[in-house]
């Protein structure tokens, strides 16, 4: 065998053990499945398959077929005895980084092998470090960077849509790492500490050390990626693992994940205790510590951690502002503390009073730039990176057109009178299409039925939805009567609850449940969320994060997380034909009786307004400007507001009674937050008006003036164009590179906010390294929208080192850009990727 008996010993133990929580149904399912395999299998993918399961949340079990765990399994197993990358790996490392299904939380899926034969015969010659360097080239020439939804697709969905955001780029980008032999994580900064935003990337293993790279980002170097000056600024990175490793320093333990303390390879650090007391000065072992980070108006909680029986936690973190809170025993308390000022953190457990109805002011302080780990490539190196990732983006790019059949899609939209609604459909489904073209065609089925239902799922559904989901849900649904026919398809015929994974259900569920049974839910949707909370349970010690259980793995293991209790509330009521959905604004469940819809969940407080207002020439976005949380269980939880619009200077929600926290804040050009905080308490019915307010910085304090050396630069006609004529005005100057991410967000944010941008009393200036950059489609579009915007050529060296340097920003990080106010002087200048970026040049042009 070629795993140790220590670990199969182990496993044995772990594996029994959840099976015996999997209830005997699921138990007795899988322990058959095992005894087939064995006819087939080695005794080593048996083990593989014990080793998978034994260290996964108790839902993957429940929610996947037994063959995609054999499938992996016995892929992993031919690495290890195959795989000139794998074989010689340390056992931990390998069970962990290679052969483990779960990266995070996303869907899982049977990649493995098929990554595998596209890719190993390029690689499998090569040193370990260039067949990383290789396969993300091969990365790059499949998927790329795009913001979509917070349900995190699986790999092979990424791989099939050519694109995904960061969360989805690494999970997918570790997944081919796995699927070739080379461990990979995914590595995650859960929040910036220097802009509002989060971002994920891979971590490989390399001859015996962790390199980092940016997810389907290729250099030719590890330990280089966009983020690399962006992460030593941060206060916190981190990766997940579901199973035991060794050398590592583990924050916290959630469920079946422990989360790693990944951030010494990227900045400076030190190691803060805090010391929990109560009163009286005796420690509290067994208090709850949450080390916040302020972003997007909203202290999020980057670590979780247990005092010991010492009263003691203790992390490693960056040099910047944290926010500790401490609660246990319905005590709580918070404190904000600037990491490089202290060691050791006493806080007393007591619940303090809350001063009310005021605004208060309080700062957070970024960590400054300071990189540990950074390769840099040399010029030979990036020109040639920039000739291989110009072939990566034209495969990909010529991928996506393949998917896509216009003439097909106006075929079948003219034949069936389909609307232009579902021409966009088929253009958002990528390889998705064959399958929804194959539904729109099957005429067993209504034509309105088919696009009402299609028009009910967002557009990452749109890319990976099995069509068959969609058939048994017109087929449940067709014999129901209806009064409102957007209502029914939304909150009937819908087969999706929330961001859950979508799985055929309905069947099950109306054969699982007597017809006594259904007919008490029909009179009673009540009844439903009864049933569920008495006879399904929740042990968060076999589960993880926001994984949820699907309907059928929640009826079979009689284990569910409240989330997954509400996916399966909806999912029943749904198959009997009641309205019902989760309210994307406070997460509870919900069924429509007497034209609305009504929480099913006892609420213990009654119906309360809040109306915020603002000045008519202000901005408030729901994060990053402010945000709104109720306290619970002496935390405060943030609630839902992103689809809430203003109705011109007023935003009205309805909330439950409570103690309520606003927060504000201000983003400064260094990083630092300027905020504010307003508690208030709501009696029940009570209307509450609240003028929003930011604690407003001085700008002319943060900007500094820097005389700017001569440069040049060329016209289209390949004249020189000094830099101190496109300064003569107020200007922006961008050195752009097209089609990276950094570069893709500054413009994405030029468009969202196009009227700032038209009516900027400043000249915005391009430089492009060549004409190609005009095929780029943003640049396109940006033009397009902006005439007046004047467009340079420069091969980049050395202007951009020199200024880049001059304005002590990145010069490894583009895009570049710099305000000026008069010729050759500067007064801001940002390079890589920063959020609200965009925001930022629009205050400091209108105001200087």
């Amino acid at each position: 065998m070629i795993f140790t008996q220590k670990v199969v010993d182990a496993t044995q133990v772990k594996f029994a053990a959840l099976l015996e929580k999997a209830g005997e149904v699921k138990k007795q399912e899988i322990l058959a499945c095992l005894e087939e395999a064995k006819k087939t299998v080695s005794e080593d993918v048996i083990f593989a398959i014990q080793w998978i399961y034994a260290n996964s949340p108790l839902s993957d079990m429940a929610n996947y077929d037994f063959d995609m765990f054999k499938t992996c399994a016995e892929h992993g197993v031919m690495l290890r005895e195959t795989s000139p990358f794998a074989k010689d790996l340390p056992e931990d490392i390998f069970l962990n980084y290679v052969l483990h299904i779960r990266v995070n939380e996303e869907e899982l899926c049977d990649c493995r092998k098929l990554f595998h034969s596209l890719l190993a015969d390029r690689v499998n010659h090569l040193s370990m470090h260039d067949a990383i360097i290789e396969a993300n080239y091969w990365n790059c020439e499949n998927v790329m960077y795009q913001l979509t939804d917070i349900r995190t697709i699986s790999a092979l969905g990424a791989y099939n849509s050519a694109y995904g955001r960061c969360g989805e780029e690494s999970n997918f980008g570790v997944n081919v790492f796995r699927a070739i032999g080379i461990p990979a994580r995914q590595i995650y900064t859960p929040r910036w500490a220097h802009c509002d935003d989060n971002h994920a990337w891979v971590e490989v293993y390399c001859d015996g050390n962790w390199y980092f790279l940016g997810a389907c980002e290729p250099e030719e170097v590890l330990n280089k990626g966009w983020f690399t000056n962006a992460s030593s600024r941060a206060m916190l990175i981190h990766s997940r693992c579901f199973g035991e490793i060794e050398g590592e320093e583990i924050i916290s333990k959630v469920g079946m994940a422990s989360f790693l303390n990944n951030l010494k390879l990227y900045a400076v650090t030190k190691k803060i205790t805090v010391v929990v007391k109560d009163e009286d000065g005796n420690r509290v072992p067994g208090a709850q510590v949450a080390f916040g980070i302020l972003n997007y108006s909203n202290i999020f909680n980057a670590a979780v951690m247990t005092a010991d029986e010492n009263g003691e936690a203790s992390l490693t973190c960056g040099l910047g502002s944290l926010n500790i809170h401490v609660k246990k025993d319905g005590k709580y308390c918070e404190k904000l503390i600037f990491t490089p000022d202290q060691d050791v953190v006493e806080i007393v457990l007591k619940t303090e009073p809350i001063v009310h109805d005021e605004w208060q002011q309080f700062v957070t302080i970024a960590p400054k730039d300071q990189i540990v780990n950074g390769a840099k490539p040399t010029e030979e190196q990036k020109e040639l990176c920039a000739v291989k990732t110009t072939a990566a983006n034209a495969k990909r790019e010529q991928r996506v057109v393949d998917m896509f059949d216009a003439d097909k899609a106006n075929a079948i939209v003219a034949k069936y009178g389909y609307s232009q609604e579902i021409y966009n459909v088929l253009f958002d489904s990528r390889s998705n299409m064959a399958n929804l073209v194959a539904f729109l065609e099957d005429e067993n089925y209504d034509a309105h039925a088919k696009e009402m239902l299609l028009l009910t799922l967002s557009k990452k559904d749109r890319r990976d939805v099995n069509i068959e989901i969609l058939k048994e849900a017109l087929d449940l649904t067709k014999d129901f009567t209806y009064e409102d026919e957007d209502l029914f398809y939304k909150y009937v015929v819908c087969p999706r609850a929330y961001y859950e994974p979508m799985c055929k259900s309905r069947q099950f569920i109306l054969d699982y449940f007597t017809e006594e049974q259904k007919a008490a839910f029909k009179a009673d949707p009540k009844s439903v969320w009864t049933y569920i909370n008495e006879t399904i349970g929740f042990d968060p010690t076999i589960e993880y994060g926001q994984i949820t259980t699907n309907p059928i793995g929640a009826l079979t293991v009689k284990n569910a997380s409240p989330l997954s209790k509400k996916i399966l509330f909806v999912a029943i009521c749904r198959a009997l034909g009641i309205m019902s959905r989760i309210n994307m604004l406070n997460q509870l469940a919900e069924y429509y009786v007497d034209g609305a819809f009504v929480p099913v969940e006892v609420l213990e407080k009654g119906n309360c307004t809040i109306i915020f207002e603002k000045e008519s020439d202000e901005t408030f976005l729901y994060y990053p400007d402010f945000s709104i949380g109720l306290l619970v269980n002496g935390e405060y939880q943030t609630l839902d507001l992103e689809n809430e619009k203003w109705d011109g200077n007023q935003l009205k929600i309805n909330v439950t009674s409570g103690e309520y926290r606003v927060i504000t804040d201000n983003r400064l050009p260094n990083g630092n937050l300027y905020a504010n905080k307003y508690h208030f308490a709501l009696a029940e019915g009570e209307t509450k008006t609240l003028k929003l307010e930011k604690y407003q910085a001085n700008l002319a304090e943060m900007l500094d003036n820097f005389a700017l050396d001569e440069f040049k630069v060329h016209d289209e006609e390949g004249n020189v164009v000094l830099g101190s004529e496109l300064t003569k005005n107020k200007a922006i100057l961008m050195w752009l590179e097209q089609g990276k991410e950094p570069t893709e967000h500054i413009l994405n944010e030029m468009l969202d906010q196009e009227g700032d941008f038209q009516e900027l009393p400043a000249d915005i200036i391009f430089m492009i390294n060549g004409k190609g950059a005009l095929e780029n489609a943003k640049v396109q579009k940006v033009l397009a929208t902006f005439p007046k915007i004047k467009v340079y050529y420069d091969s980049f060296v050395p202007n951009v080192e020199t200024l880049a340097r001059r304005m002590y920003v990145d010069p490894d990080k583009l895009p570049l850009v710099i305000v000026t106010t008069k010729e050759l002087n500067a007064v801001y200048a940002c390079s890589g990727y920063n959020v609200g970026s965009g925001d930022m040049l629009v205050k400091i042009c209108n105001n200087f």
